[in-house]
């Protein structure tokens, strides 16, 4: 008699889950492990209780489900690598459950599919940016908007969206990736001068003439080098290459 209470006790407890046609059994007290979540909260009222088969039906993915009940049963949620992880995420989400308690075994293949959507979402960006832009946007964006509708733009108005194609983007056309070799060419040259200036070998000594009295007390002309200065063509190299720099800055500031 004492078996059989225990038995009806016990089946009493239990709860069926129909999951995508997938039936799970487990005890009540095992779905109250993680409270405010929907298994936490089931109840026979509910539109999904069927009171003849006495279970609960879900028309979700059975086999993320698997992972999400033996969360419940062990604590620990684990991926599983059959499905795609924004799907994965999206059953998360409708069991109330947290995505960020996968374990760290799982979190790498977890979060892959992370790094591609963000990967897509930057390769999409540049194609949208390699569309040429209308004459209405470009006046938006460079400030005279209510000039281009009233019909009055000006002469420098209209060659600043060139100007800034020229020198902010590269690829927007042959000119422009001319100016871009150019700006690259005088960068090279720059950190190649500042690099040589200071080599032993390119550097060219200050010589003086030195008046000394010799042991028998005449006198005689002595040649010293005092010091080493840089070569004078690295001057001139500087200048061309700060002059290339102040002009893309004084462009730049304009646009």
């Amino acid at each position: 008699l004492l078996g059989l209470t225990m038995n009806i006790m016990d089946s009493e407890n239990r709860v069926v889950l129909n999951v995508g046609g997938i039936r799970h059994e487990t005890y009540k007290a095992t779905l109250k492990k993680i409270p405010a979540t929907r298994l936490s909260r089931l109840t026979e009222a509910l539109a999904n209780y069927d009171p003849i088969l006495n279970e609960y039906f879900f028309d979700r993915h059975p086999g993320v489900f698997a992972q999400v009940l033996n969360y419940y049963r062990t604590g620990k949620l684990h991926y599983p690598t059959d499905v795609c992880g924004p799907l994965f995420e999206e059953e998360l989400e409708f069991w109330g459950l947290d995505s960020n308690q996968v374990e760290p075994c799982c979190w790498m293949t977890y979060t892959q599919h992370r790094d591609t959507q963000e990967t897509l979402a930057v390769l999409e960006r540049l194609d949208l940016d390699t569309e040429k832009p209308t004459e209405e946007e470009l006046a938006r964006k460079f400030g005279y908007e209510d000039d281009y509708l009233k019909g009055t733009v000006s002469w420098w108005q209209h060659m600043k969206p060139q100007m800034w194609s020229l020198f902010d983007e590269p690829y927007s056309s042959n000119a422009a990736k001319i100016i871009g070799v150019i700006s690259v060419f005088f960068i090279c040259v720059s950190i190649l001068s500042f690099c040589l200036k200071t080599h032993p070998d390119m550097r060219v000594p200050v010589i003086r003439n030195i008046t000394v009295k010799t042991a028998n007390g005449s006198t005689a002309w002595v040649l010293d080098k005092t010091q080493t200065n840089a070569h004078v063509a690295f001057f001139y190299i500087e200048c061309v290459c700060n002059a290339w720099f102040t002009f893309e800055i004084l462009v730049s500031s304009n646009l």
